[in-house]
């Protein structure tokens, strides 16, 4: 959430970043209302005082006449506390809702545009792979291996969910492991095993309440939601603490399901593992000094694009522009691997530096004990990969002519000495 003192101090830069965003949100309709509020809380405040002073003015020496006439002086004054804290409360909440519904101020390296038609291709890694044959999409090559059954999981749940059988399962497995191995290893996360629902706080700590509720599925139980993204339980982690500075870069990884009701996604992608009500993914999150938020950055790309290296695949990063910007970023880069299958490339990873948005929204705070200094840290998080996008990635890269699709060498010593996918008949 913004701070209402740097919305004062900066005017013109918090009203110019917003229009990059395509939104018209000046600031001056903030400070009003936060002037509303000042101006209640301040008659309460003074009323109070008012009360305070007659209150002390009772004595046992005083007349009938005059005990009355003060008890009434003192019922006036507190019906007009009660009347000004209402109002005063009604002003905060209103300020405080405003703030939550408006998104992350912009970068200075984000570039601007309107929408991803204006992104900026930074870097293509790898090249395309050369069939002597059409190559398929995911969905017919999965089907065709009797691994994706559609028909089973529309009868379990319906539509934009899957059954993945057998060798594929046993890849999305791979996946998840060979991808968690490279981001502790190789670059020092530590591992967490975290809930997959989460209360109503969390989700407005990162950003995706209250402005996008209808993307997200709630329980019935408990105020509690199912994760979009493990971004979620991952940054509140230390939601309302006091961090020692010492401890600084925190770096955290996990694999979870993740809930998405894919409510602006009408006709997109409806069946396969492009675009799923329920996927795996594993994610990365950093908590960092703000003067360092940007080499973590770079940090967590390089994490990101070791992994699609070592898979061999030809990826390119997507630096997105101001109006494709997510709520809660201020920079992103999106990692999207080409799909021969769909003849495209297609993002499979978003990395983003939220700066202290997301600290200030959860209270998180970070302390230097040597001088007493306090301040928001910045948070980072990236997709390090989304499973099922990276098996099409895979499936489509890496299929035969005949219809098998080879294992890529990196992900064999987690395949149970399996090299290569062949059709299979199952009986489920």
């Amino acid at each position: 959430m913004h701070d209402i003192k740097f919305i004062r101090e900066n005017k013109l830069l918090f009203d110019e970043s917003l229009e990059k965003r395509n939104i018209q949100y000046p600031s001056k309709k903030i400070i009003k209302l936060h002037d509303e509020y000042l101006e209640n809380l301040k008659k309460t405040q003074d009323f109070q005082e008012q009360k305070n002073i007659l209150s002390k003015k009772f004595s046992p020496k005083m007349s009938k006449q005059e005990i009355v006439s003060l008890k009434k002086e003192v019922s006036i004054l507190k019906e007009k506390i009660e009347k000004n804290k209402s109002l005063s409360d009604k002003k905060y909440k209103e300020l405080n809702n405003n703030l939550l519904e408006i998104p992350n101020l912009v970068d200075d390296k984000t570039p601007i545009g309107k929408d991803e038609k204006d992104n900026n291709v930074i870097r293509v890694e790898g090249k395309k792979k050369v069939f002597d044959f059409t190559p398929k999409n995911h969905l017919e090559i999965g089907e065709n291996l009797s691994l994706l059954d559609y028909d089973k999981a529309i009868r379990i749940s319906g539509s934009r969910f899957s059954v993945i059988k057998s060798d594929l399962a046993l890849l999305n497995r791979a996946l998840i492991n060979f991808m968690l191995d490279i981001n502790t290893d190789s670059f020092n996360y530590m591992e967490i095993c975290i809930p997959e629902l989460v209360k109503t706080e969390s989700l407005i700590g990162t950003g995706q309440l209250p402005k996008f509720g209808e993307d997200l599925f709630q329980t019935n139980f408990n105020d509690l939601w199912l994760i979009p993204t493990a971004e979620v339980p991952l940054t509140n982690l230390h939601r309302e603490e006091i961090i020692n500075l010492n401890k600084l870069p925190l770096r955290y990884t996990s694999f979870t399901n993740c809930f998405r009701s894919e409510a602006g996604a009408s006709g997109k992608d409806t069946k396969g593992l492009m675009r799923e009500h329920q996927f795996g993914k594993v994610e990365l999150v950093s908590i960092t000094e703000p003067d360092n938020s940007m080499i973590e950055f770079d940090r967590m790309i390089d994490c990101v694009e070791t992994i699609l290296k070592k898979l061999d695949l030809n990826f390119r990063l997507v630096e997105l522009c101001s109006g494709d910007l997510g709520f809660s970023s201020s920079y992103t880069i999106d990692f999207e691997i080409w799909m021969p299958g769909q003849n495209k490339f297609r993002e499979v990873s978003s990395c983003s530096n939220c700066k202290d948005f997301q600290s200030r929204r959860m209270k998180m705070r970070v302390k230097n004990f040597e001088n007493g200094e306090i301040f928001y840290p910045h948070t980072l998080n990236g997709s390090s990969l989304a499973v099922g996008r990276i098996i099409v990635a895979i499936l489509e890269n890496y299929q035969q002519k005949d219809g098998s699709v080879i294992i890529p060498n990196i992900l064999k010593k987690y395949m149970k000495g399996i090299e290569i996918i062949k059709p299979q008949c199952l009986k489920i």
